[in-house]
């Protein structure tokens, strides 16, 4: 079992739980040793230190004899996500994402099987980010889904949206907030691009797994496969964000998911420019002393 002593969980975990929970989210840190040692016990595993990627969940290696895991849990956040992600991890089965091996809703955690190498695509394709475009093509065919017939655990790109527009009653940027729900409301209208996308892609989220590469950390959400594309471009953005030919390399991959998925490559780039402001709207709305005007990288895709 853990030693329940007081430990260092990594600062950016520590960083956002604070802002978004407040005095939850400290007592939920305080406690997480104790949460750790039961989930230990109960799955009959150990944990070695929380990876420090795990920037808003627990994230730690967890093994047994006969179990190389990882071992994530959720913080007490206001809309609790990691059930979604276990429904998506479940639906896939194992299938171009990692297995899920089990679920504790009490503490809301879960477990699932890890990945190796397990180099994410941010690491794997350092010295040639923008080759990561055509594997991560490879791997957006392989999970997306037809919406399912049970919503039960699965989030829905229409409510993080309608949530969305409260900016009206803002500071935030209104021309970019208008701009980016007239988007949403044309892809919301294309029923035909709706599935059960990944909700979180990014080359973060997109690991080595023998000689392939499976997603790990889906939020499970019904909405148009736009807004998955919209995610990986704009991580790949903020990863090469300010370096060469960014925007010329950015616009070609675009391109090149556009022409994969048989999608408009404009509609690609106004959701791209939506999940941008979207994205800056969650920062400015949850912790926003850490918010630096990023609605304005949204103008790269120009639309």
């Amino acid at each position: 079992m853990t030693d329940l002593k007081p430990y260092q969980p990594p600062a950016e975990l520590v960083t956002h739980v604070t802002a978004i929970c407040v005095d939850a989210g400290a007592a939920w840190l305080a406690d997480l040793p104790r949460i750790v040692s039961e989930l230990e016990e109960k799955w009959s595993v150990k944990t070695e230190a929380a990876f420090e990627k795990g920037e808003f969940n627990y994230v730690a290696p967890a093994r047994s004899a006969t179990v190389d895991a990882v071992l994530k849990i959720s913080p007490p956040y206001r809309t609790i996500e990691i059930f979604a992600e276990a429904e998506f991890l479940r639906a896939r089965g194992g299938s171009g994402a990692a297995r899920l091996l089990d679920v504790d809703r009490e503490h809301q955690a879960i477990l699932i099987e890890r990945e190796r190498p397990g180099d994410s695509m941010d690491v794997h394709f350092a010295d040639d980010p923008f080759a990561c475009v055509e594997p991560a093509i490879d791997v957006l065919k392989a999970i997306i889904l037809p919406p399912p017939s049970s919503e039960v655990d699965v989030q829905s790109l229409d409510i993080w949206f309608e949530r969305f527009l409260r900016f009206r009653e803002t500071a935030f940027p209104q021309d970019y907030g208008e701009r980016a729900a007239t988007i949403y409301e044309k892809l919301r209208n294309d029923t035909g691009g709706i599935f059960y996308i990944h909700g979180d892609l990014h080359p973060g989220n997109i690991v080595s797994s023998g000689d392939g590469f499976v997603v790990i950390d889906p939020k499970g959400l019904i909405g148009h496969l736009a807004y998955d594309i919209s995610v990986f471009l704009n991580n790949l953005h903020w990863w090469q964000k300010g370096k060469p030919g960014v925007k010329e390399n950015l616009f070609t991959a675009a391109e090149k998911f556009a022409k994969a998925f048989a999608i408009d490559g404009r509609l690609i780039r106004e959701a791209a420019f939506a999940g941008m402001v979207i994205g800056a709207w969650w920062t400015f709305d949850e912790m926003p002393e850490q918010y630096n005007n990023e609605v304005a990288l949204a103008d790269i895709w120009e639309v």
